[in-house]
C-alpha cells in the first residue's frame, strides 16, 4: 500500500510546560498572561465539545441493507486523469486479497488511519465486482464535502471521468450507512465501464439487465425516465434502478436481508431472469458479438426462403445480403408481425434496426427474377 496525503491540515504543536510557580508570577505582567492563557483554554476546550470528533466509519457488509428513502446522488464531472485526488484527502492504493489494487482516500477531517482504508479497499473487493474495480478512486469524505461537491441534498456522486466516486466516510443518517450509499455509488461505476450499444450504460443500465427488465420499451412507452435525476423522475430512472439491482444482487450473495424495495419504483424490482442477467453483466460484460453468415439457392422451383433470427438482447441488429449477378430479390425484414424494412433489389441490400423488446425478427428473401445464391450476414447484439 502507498499511503499520501494531499494538502494536510495543520496539526497542533505540543510545547512543553513549565511549573505553575515559573508560569505566573507575583507581577502584574505575568498575571494578565497567566490569565489570558486560562481564558483561552477554556474557549478552546469549548470549542472543542462544541464540534465533534468525526471518525472513519470502519465497514461491514451486513449495513449494505441498511437503507430507507432515495438515495439522492448525482453524475458530476471531474478531470479526466485516472486517480484524481482534490486537496484535503490522504490514503492511496490498496492491495485486497484478489491481488487487484483499490484507490482509497479518506478527508482530512478524518484522523489518519491506513488500516481503516484497508478495510474499506476490502469492503469493495468482496462485493460482485470485475476488472473495473481498479479503475475506481473512492473519496470517503464528509457531508460538507458531498454537499460541495455533489449538490446541496446529495450523499453521494460519481464521475465517470477517471471513476471518482464521492462516498460519505461515516453514516448519513440513522436509516441510511455508508456501506449501502458506497455499493449503490459502486454500481454506477460499474455500469460505466460496461457497454449497452446504442444506449449510454449510465442512464439505461447494463445490456443484459436493461434487456430483462424491458428498458427500452417501457421508455419508449413513457414509463421510464433514463438517466433523471429530479425528485419526481429518478424512482423510474432505470440507470437508478441497475444500482440497486446490484446492491440486491449483493445482499443475496451475502445471504442478508434485503431493504425493503422503497428507494426506486417497485417496477423496476429486478426477477430471477433480471438478477441473474445482473450477474452476468458484472462477471462477463457484454461484448458485440461476430456476425453469423450463411449461403442459400434460389431456383425455378424454391422462389422464397425465411430465415428466423433470435434476439434475445436489445441493441442494433445489422442484416446485409449478397446475391448473385441476375438475381432480383424482394426483401422483407420482420419484428413478430410488424415489417421493419422492405427493398427490391438486384444488388448488395444493407439494413440496421434497433431491437427494441422484440425477441424474434424475421428476414423472407424472394426471387422475382433469376436464380442463384444470396449470402446473408446477421450481426445481432
Amino acid at each position: 500500500m502507498q499511503m499520501a496525503s494531499r494538502d494536510l491540515e495543520p496539526q497542533a504543536t505540543v510545547h512543553s510546560r513549565s511549573s505553575s510557580r515559573a508560569g505566573c508570577s507575583p507581577s502584574v505582567r505575568r498575571l494578565v498572561l497567566c490569565a489570558v492563557a486560562v481564558v483561552t483554554a477554556l474557549a478552546t476546550a469549548a470549542v472543542s465539545q462544541a464540534k465533534p470528533l468525526l471518525r472513519l466509519k470502519s465497514p461491514s457488509l451486513a449495513e449494505i441493507s441498511r437503507a430507507a428513502g432515495p438515495i439522492v446522488d448525482s453524475t458530476i464531472v471531474a478531470p479526466s486523469s485516472l486517480g484524481y485526488v482534490p486537496p484535503g484527502y490522504w490514503g492511496g492504493d490498496y492491495t485486497i486479497s484478489t491481488g487487484e489494487t483499490v484507490t482509497v482516500y479518506a478527508s482530512n477531517s478524518y484522523p489518519m488511519d491506513p488500516a481503516l482504508e484497508q478495510r474499506w479497499a476490502n469492503f469493495l473487493g468482496s462485493l460482485i465486482h470485475g476488472s473495473e474495480i481498479s479503475d475506481v478512486t473512492v473519496l470517503l469524505s464528509t457531508a460538507d464535502q458531498i454537499s460541495r461537491a455533489c449538490g446541496e441534498d446529495a450523499v453521494a456522486c460519481y464521475s465517470p471521468q477517471g471513476g471518482v466516486l464521492y462516498t460519505p466516510g461515516d453514516d448519513p443518517g440513522s436509516d441510511l450507512s455508508a456501506e449501502a450509499v458506497i455499493t449503490h455509488e459502486y454500481g454506477h461505476h460499474i455500469a460505466a465501464h460496461r457497454s449497452n450499444a446504442p444506449w449510454e450504460t449510465l442512464a439505461w443500465g447494463p445490456k443484459r439487465w436493461a434487456s430483462a427488465m424491458q428498458v427500452c420499451a417501457r421508455t419508449r412507452k413513457n414509463e421510464l425516465v433514463p438517466g433523471a435525476e429530479d425528485p419526481v423522475h429518478y424512482v423510474v430512472n432505470p440507470g437508478e434502478g441497475w444500482a440497486e439491482t446490484y446492491r440486491v444482487l449483493n445482499e443475496r450473495q451475502e445471504g442478508i436481508a434485503e431493504t425493503p424495495w422503497d428507494i426506486v419504483s417497485q417496477s423496476l424490482y429486478p426477477t430471477a431472469a433480471a438478477l441473474s442477467a445482473a450477474e452476468q453483466d458484472v462477471t462477463s460484460p457484454w461484448t458485440q458479438i461476430a456476425p453469423t453468415a450463411q449461403t442459400v439457392r434460389l431456383t425455378r422451383t424454391t422462389r422464397v426462403r425465411t430465415f428466423t433470427v433470435a434476439t434475445q438482447l436489445d441493441g442494433t441488429l445489422k442484416v446485409s445480403l449478397r446475391p448473385t449477378r441476375g438475381l432480383r430479390l424482394a426483401v422483407n425484414l420482420s419484428a413478430s408481425s410488424t415489417r421493419v424494412a422492405h427493398a427490391v433489389t438486384s444488388a448488395s441490400f444493407t439494413r440496421t434496426t434497433t431491437v427494441c423488446g422484440a425477441r424474434t425478427y424475421r428476414i423472407r428473401v424472394q426471387a422475382l427474377k433469376g436464380q442463384g445464391t444470396v449470402r446473408l450476414l446477421v450481426a445481432k447484439p
